[in-house]
């Protein structure tokens, strides 16, 4: 997803929080990473991203 989309969808709404589903059907907080680009050794190159995760919580 492009940082241009979820920005758009995010302003769009009109919901106040944002959450993310886990695995296991829960709704958690995000942490957000910065992931700096990457390259496999071989021929490919990948892009500096942010990547949404889950917040580790005790439930």
């Amino acid at each position: 997803m492009k940082v241009s989309e979820l920005i758009e969808a995010l302003y769009s709404s009109s919901e106040e929080e944002v959450l993310i589903k886990s695995e296991d059907g829960l709704l958690d907080e995000i942490e957000i990473e910065h992931i700096e680009e990457q390259f496999d050794g071989f021929d490919t190159v990948y892009p500096a991203t942010i990547a949404l995760k889950a917040k580790k919580t005790e439930r």
